[in-house]
């Protein structure tokens, strides 16, 4: 049976592509795969949309939609997580390499304190309990790994959007308005709103060179 949500959802990533390229642009099986799960795991047009923009902006060249998986994945995991979900894959992230990955972020971290960015405290906390149950979990329970991974990755947004000047926070939240209002016909005002404040929380992050560690 048809889904015409989902349909639409293609149609929709489709005549952006078209518009960004300016040649005809019909999904690729692989791309159309993407798109099927990106969907099913609900990442919201808007979100994708602007990310396929990211893409661009990026340069390189986009000629397909994975291309472009970055930028949206990273825009995606801007704020709240979807409701769906598909099927998660086995995990094959070597605990050193995730290990290494926090390890850089706590440098991050501890580069913007003391002063107003204290407010990074609670996340550091929260890296170095989770450090300390990779020094003894040769095979820890990795959704709860996963969701203390998420939990981290929203207290850095959190505290990143917070240690922006009033000044510099408005002028990201401008240009985020201005990247979503290009997609207005596109989506609801929810969904713009939605993608407004992930964009916001993309560029803090960028600015202050916050990696992120939930998308491993």
């Amino acid at each position: 049976m048809k889904d015409a949500a989902f349909e639409a959802y293609v149609e929709a990533i489709e005549a952006h592509l078209r518009a960004r390229r300016g040649v005809d642009h019909i999904l690729s099986p692989r791309d159309f795969a993407l798109a099927r799960a990106w969907y099913d795991s609900g990442i919201p047009l808007a979100t994708l949309l602007v990310g396929i923009d990211l893409a661009f902006e990026s340069g390189g060249g986009v000629t397909s939609l994975a291309f472009c998986r970055r930028r949206v994945e990273e825009l995606a995991a801007c704020g709240p997580r979807p409701q769906r979900r598909s099927s998660l894959p086995a995990e094959t992230v070597p605990l050193r390499e995730l290990d290494e990955l926090l390890v850089t972020l706590i440098e991050k971290l501890e580069a913007l304190r003391p002063g107003p960015r204290a407010c990074f405290e609670p996340p550091l906390r929260k890296i170095e309990e989770v450090r300390g149950l990779l020094a003894v979990a040769s095979r820890p329970n990795w959704a709860y790994l996963r969701q203390k991974l998420h939990e981290i990755d929203d207290d850095v947004s959190a505290a990143a959007i917070q240690s922006l000047a009033a000044d510099a926070l408005e002028a990201i939240e401008a240009e985020a308005r201005r990247a979503v209002e290009r997609h207005r016909t596109r989506m609801d005002p929810e969904g713009a709103v939605d993608a407004v404040s992930r964009f916001t929380v993309h560029r803090a992050r960028e600015r202050l060179g916050l990696p992120r560690v939930s998308l491993v």
